[in-house]
C-alpha cells in the first residue's frame, strides 16, 4: 500500500516499509514507535565497539519515520500524520522538479502571426457585414419598398402613416 503522507509511528507490530522510491535502496526497513527506537539505540550504543564497528549499518536500528511515496511491505500499526501535500517529502521533491516553461523565439513569432491572422479575420468579417447591410439598404431604397423615417410605402408610391 502506498503511503501518501509523512508521519511518525505511534504503535507498530512487525511494520516494514519499502523506501526504494525515496532512497533507491531495495531493503525493507523496520518501523517502530519512537520510544522503542530510542531504547534500541541506547542498547546498541552501550555495546562495546559499536561506534567503531565498520560493518555497522543504518538498517541495524529501526526508524519511527514514515515517508510519503514509500510502501508498506508487512505488519500493521498506527502512525500520526505530520505533513501532507507540497510540504511532504514527495511534495518537496516535486516542487524542485517543477520548472517554468520558457517559450522559444519561434513560438513567440507563431503566437504573433496567429494573433495577426485572428485580427485580420475579424476585420474582414466586420467589413463584410457592413457591406451587406449597405447593399440591403441601397436595394430597398431603390425599389422604394423601405422608408427610413417610419412610414410604409404603398404600391402607388404614397406613404401609409400609422396613428
Amino acid at each position: 500500500m502506498n503511503i501518501p503522507v509523512d508521519g511518525i509511528v505511534v504503535r507498530a507490530s512487525g511494520v516494514q516499509c519499502n523506501e526504494a522510491a525515496m532512497t533507491g535502496e531495495p531493503d525493507e526497513l523496520k518501523k517502530e514507535s519512537q520510544e522503542t527506537c530510542l531504547h534500541r539505540r541506547e542498547e546498541k550504543e552501550s555495546e562495546l565497539n559499536y561506534q567503531k564497528d565498520p560493518k555497522r549499518e543504518h538498517h541495524d536500528l529501526p526508524s519511527p519515520l514514515i515517508l510519503s511515496g514509500t510502501q508498506f511491505a508487512t505488519g500493521e500499526g498506527w502512525f500520526i500524520v505530520i505533513v501532507v501535500g507540497k510540504h511532504s517529502c514527495v511534495g518537496k521533491i516535486m516542487g524542485k522538479l517543477e520548472t517554468k516553461v520558457e517559450t522559444t523565439p519561434l513560438q513567440e513569432k507563431l503566437e504573433q502571426i496567429g494573433s495577426d491572422i485572428g485580427k485580420l479575420g475579424m476585420y474582414c468579417a466586420l467589413l463584410t457585414i457592413h457591406v451587406l447591410f449597405l447593399r440591403f439598404f441601397i436595394e430597398k431604397m431603390g425599389d422604394r419598398s423601405f422608408d427610413l423615417f417610419g412610414g410604409e410605402l404603398k404600391p402607388d408610391g404614397s406613404i401609409k402613416e400609422y396613428a
